[in-house]
């Protein structure tokens, strides 16, 4: 190993993820600071046959990120540049109140971090996840989501990549009517320029399996404010919503942003349920004292580090609490209204409390029925858990809807989707055996798992993944074609058998994939 190389690595590290039920130690713990260092680490490790892993903040409780040999720890590449509009085709620019806007994320960079450098720009990302402290390239590499029937998951907003395949070879990765164009296309780090739909929509969402991303292109917009209503009302008031339709086509299609909160357990006669209404407003509007803030207990005690840790203690001691500590947890969060920065409101306050959350989720068609089957299916199973082994579901349902992605392997793909997500706080009793019936469940009523959250019954049900993905084969035969020698493949994707056993493969080509 070169010099360059030992001084930015450790040894006899052990890594662990954000919820510490998922740790490696690699034979080298790596911290590179430019794109070389990253070319030269991919070529060290083809040349010794060992496999290389990018980790970012660790928020995945799955075990997508755990890997062996080399780790690399993205944290310094966390630079951001507006793109030059001077090198885009003409029709990716716009003009006037039309125009387009993008930006150059460094694959390290957290979306929280990413949020504030483009508010300085007088920009935002359009959608994000619940959270803030994930890497840009975590948040890509498992598809996260917020929540919008319109707006996109955070892989369709990225627009070019940046990555390093097998060999070192770093190329920049689009779809066929990407937005650079080739006759005016200028290399800034000696890349290839490659315009692929297969390559670039199976590369989306791959869980690192294709190569080391170096740095993303995201398509962002003005700067924008969002008004947020949380209304309370009865689970039976809004299965009746869904299976007619109403609440898909009155209130989904008619927010920017819905989603809702379900009280698995039945108090005082209805499960309590907590819709979130929000819509983008012109800005920036005058606004009273109360909508400034979001609601202001929930914000203070979510953010405090040993509440979470008093609450897990209380619950274990205290079960039967569960129910109603939901309920008041749901109107907790209650506001009239709150008004704010697009990043301010759709991030979930809480940070610490979401710090000691684990979950599984599951993707469903748009469909109202299928969904109250589903929520209801829950809630069976939560009493079944507590009548015979004195288990409780420590927190809410939430389900959030976005559109179809384009992302090959992404959960939404090729179809609007609700996401039913199923949370609970580690550590209270019962917690990963809870999680594992709910997937035994919920994968009979046809739910796909989310990639980053707990997903292990997805192990050796190739079946599954057969039936929900149909552009896997594609997907297989890209991951072989940039990775011929295996250098990027983890732990994760050979239990979850996307590795196909006998696929051959080609060498490194950076031009358009051709299936035979």
């Amino acid at each position: 190993m070169n010099a360059r190389l030992a001084s930015i690595s450790k040894t006899r590290v052990t890594w662990k993820n954000t919820t510490r039920n998922v740790e490696v130690s690699p034979l080298r713990y790596f911290f590179p600071r430019q794109v070389d260092d990253l070319v030269a680490i991919v070529q060290d490790a083809d040349a010794h046959g060992l496999r290389v892993r990018a980790v970012g903040s660790g928020h995945s409780f799955s075990e997508v990120a755990k890997g062996r040999d080399y780790l690399l720890n993205m944290q310094y590449l966390d630079k951001v540049a507006q793109v030059d509009p001077q090198g885009l085709h003409e029709r990716h620019r716009g003009q006037g109140d039309n125009a387009r806007y993008y930006v150059e994320a460094e694959a390290g960079i957290t979306i929280k971090n990413l949020n504030i450098v483009l508010d300085g720009m007088g920009l935002a990302l359009l959608n994000m996840g619940a959270v803030n402290f994930q890497t840009v390239s975590g948040a890509l590499a498992t598809a996260t989501h917020g929540s919008g029937i319109t707006m996109p998951a955070f892989p369709d907003m990225v627009r070019s990549i940046l990555l390093v395949t097998g060999g070192g070879q770093l190329i920049r990765l689009e779809p066929a009517d990407g937005i650079t164009d080739p006759a005016t296309f200028t290399p800034r780090h000696g890349e290839a320029l490659v315009q692929d739909d297969d390559l670039f929509y199976s590369t989306l969402v791959s869980f690192g399996a294709m190569g080391i991303m170096y740095a993303l292109t995201l398509e962002v917009v003005p700067a924008f404010m969002i008004k947020e209503q949380r209304v309370m009302m009865d689970w039976n008031v809004l299965r009746e919503e869904l299976i007619r339709g109403d609440f898909i086509e009155k209130v989904v299609r008619n927010y920017d942003y819905v989603s809702f909160r379900v009280n698995p357990y039945e108090v005082d006669g209805q499960h309590l349920c907590s819709v979130v209404l929000q819509e983008i407003i012109p800005g920036p509007p005058k606004l009273s004292l109360n909508a400034r803030y979001k609601n202001l207990k929930t914000s203070i005690l979510g953010n405090i580090p040993l509440l979470p840790l008093f609450t897990i203690w209380y619950l274990n001691r205290f079960p039967k609490a569960i129910p109603g500590s939901i309920n008041s947890f749901l109107k907790g969060t209650k506001d009239k209204i709150f008004i704010g920065k697009s990043y301010r409101t759709l991030f979930q306050s809480g940070t610490n409390i979401r710090r000691h959350g684990i979950s599984s989720e599951f993707a469903f068609p748009v469909d109202g029925a299928l969904i109250v089957s589903v929520v209801e299916t829950i809630f069976r199973q939560a009493l079944e858990n507590v009548a015979r082994g004195n288990l409780y579901q420590s927190s809410h349902i939430p389900v959030r809807f976005v559109p179809a992605s384009q992302a090959y392997l992404s959960t939404a793909y090729g179809r609007e989707t609700a996401y039913v997500d199923i949370p609970l706080l580690q550590n209270t009793v019962g917690d990963y055996e809870i999680l594992e019936r709910y997937q035994d469940l919920i994968f009979t009523h046809g739910g796909i798992p989310h990639w980053g959250k707990i997903n292990n019954r997805l192990y050796g049900k190739i079946d599954i993944t057969q039936k929900n993905f149909p552009r896997l084969g594609i997907w297989q035969r890209v991951r072989a074609q940039l990775d011929p020698k295996g250098t990027f493949i983890s732990v994760f994707m050979e239990q979850a058998e996307l590795i196909p056993r006998h696929l051959d493969t080609v060498a490194v080509n950076p031009g358009v994939l051709h299936e035979e």
